[in-house]
């Protein structure tokens, strides 16, 4: 009697069991991508050159049949539902980069801030493969052997038709949150961020430290919108430029379609610091301007007590 091949089983029973609630393909038209980067995932897996392997996870995952999928450091883990009973154990690890890495690509992208302008918005650059490769990295497998894949199915193949059904719903969870690659290669939305916000020279930095305590909100609510009397000085503690002139301006980058000789940036950092140093002026003027007037309110008090005295 001839031996069966472990997946001899799965020729005599093919067809997956139904499974309700699984995820599918996001796009209406069937399609696992919109995005260029979702797209560009898929265009890599196929060129390896892997054959009717994804060709069989493409219909299971149009299916529904990936029961669940999560991504963390270096690793994807998903459960899809073959014809058996119970669900397969996927398993997909893609190397992470060290923080000697990540090093190297904070610091390009605090090169380019509206890149990470782009990706709050869940929007990711075209230029961001070429930025990772400026720091010698792929953002992407260069490779199939890049992906260490595993199932727990009796199939011999690898990627089975398991694998290769997270492989296309991969893709759909790139679209959704393009930080989700970057977890894969080793770093949180949170953890990236953070390192963006503090990288960069010290003058550089954007960064705001309170001199003193908040004034109370007054009892009445009306007279919030009320001009302030004479009395009613408004203190603004030490007044000192900005450490970073025009900011906001700088973390969104250049301005497309900007017309002018001088460059954008450079433009608004003199526009923002001609505005901090004319408000700061004003400032100091209303400061000597009340201490003049207290001065004259001072000989005013001396002069009538004379007066008084020389009556008496």
């Amino acid at each position: 009697m001839q031996r069966r091949r472990p997946n001899d089983e799965h020729r005599h029973n093919p067809l997956p069991r139904r499974v309700r609630g699984g995820i599918k393909a996001q796009e209406s038209n069937g399609a696992f991508a919109s995005t260029w980067w979702g797209r560009r995932w898929i265009e890599t897996l196929e060129s390896f050159s892997i054959g009717a392997r994804l060709a069989r996870g493409k219909s299971y995952a149009r299916l529904g049949q990936v029961v669940s999928l999560t991504v963390e450091k270096g690793e994807v883990r998903a459960r899809v539902q073959g014809s058996r009973s119970n669900a397969y154990t996927v398993t997909i690890r893609l190397a992470a980069f060290t923080p000697q890495q990540w090093h190297k690509i904070v610091l390009a992208l605090t090169e380019k801030p509206l890149f990470a302008a782009r990706l709050l918005a869940n929007d990711m650059p075209e230029d961001m493969e070429a930025l990772f490769r400026s720091a010698g990295l792929a953002l992407f497998p260069r490779r199939h052997q890049d992906l260490d894949t595993k199932c727990s199915c009796p199939d011999w193949s690898n990627p089975c038709k398991h694998i290769a059904a997270v492989y296309y719903l991969l893709a759909g969870a790139f679209d959704t949150d393009p930080f989700l690659l970057f977890r894969l290669r080793g770093m949180d939305r949170t953890e990236l961020l953070d390192r963006l916000r503090g990288s960069g020279p010290p003058d550089q930095r954007a960064r705001f430290v309170p001199d003193a305590a908040a004034a109370p909100l007054p009892a009445r609510p009306e007279d919030f919108w009320t001009t302030p009397s004479d009395d009613d000085t408004l203190a603004v503690p030490n007044p000192s430029p900005p450490a970073l002139h025009a900011a906001i301006p700088k973390r969104l980058g250049n301005l497309p379609f900007w017309r002018s000789d001088n460059p954008f940036l450079a433009a608004m950092e003199a526009l923002y610091r001609n505005a901090s140093d004319y408000a700061i002026s004003i400032i100091e003027r209303g400061e000597a301007a009340r201490d003049l007037k207290d001065d004259d309110d001072e000989d005013d008090d001396a002069g009538d007590g004379e007066e008084n005295t020389e009556l008496g």
